[in-house]
């Protein structure tokens, strides 16, 4: 009769901890009670309950079992392992960037230098400022304008 009151315990708990699985966990109690008397069922439900208050647990000291340790080792390693993955993209992640920003900053400094050279060649005023446009005539070429 103890695991059938155990039983029933555990129904009223998850009935409370698990609302969605209640009405499950009423039919379920209720098919246990079935064919029981009601007042031996309450006298003894009421003895386990008063039986398990006067148990004290000391959590002072607790050890997991060894599957909880093994989880929780787990997640440890899991989180290190992409934290350490993530330091090594962010690392290459940097040394790309700058790589790029040099190769921009040449290409930038070819352009300028072939605008300096053009100016040269066609002999433009060193002193004043140029944009560069398309042709107004449709031929596709630049024209430097003078500001």
């Amino acid at each position: 009769m103890s695991v059938l009151n155990k039983l029933l315990g555990m129904l009223d708990d998850l009935k409370e901890e698990n609302p969605e699985l209640a009405n499950k966990a009423l039919l379920a109690a209720e098919t246990l009670k079935a064919g029981m008397d009601p007042d031996d069922l309450e006298e003894e439900w009421e003895e386990e309950e008063e039986e398990e208050e006067e148990e004290p647990f000391d959590d002072s000291y607790v050890v997991l079992y060894p599957d909880d340790t093994q989880s929780l080792l787990d997640g440890r390693d899991n989180m290190n392992g992409k934290l350490t993955e993530y330091g090594i993209y962010m690392r290459d992640h940097e040394v790309k960037k700058i790589l790029m920003l040099e190769e921009i900053e040449r290409i930038r400094e070819g352009n300028e230098q072939i605008l300096q050279l053009l100016r040269e060649k066609y002999k433009l005023d060193p002193n004043a400022g140029y944009t560069l446009e398309l042709d107004s005539n449709g031929t596709g070429n630049l024209a430097f304008v003078k500001q």
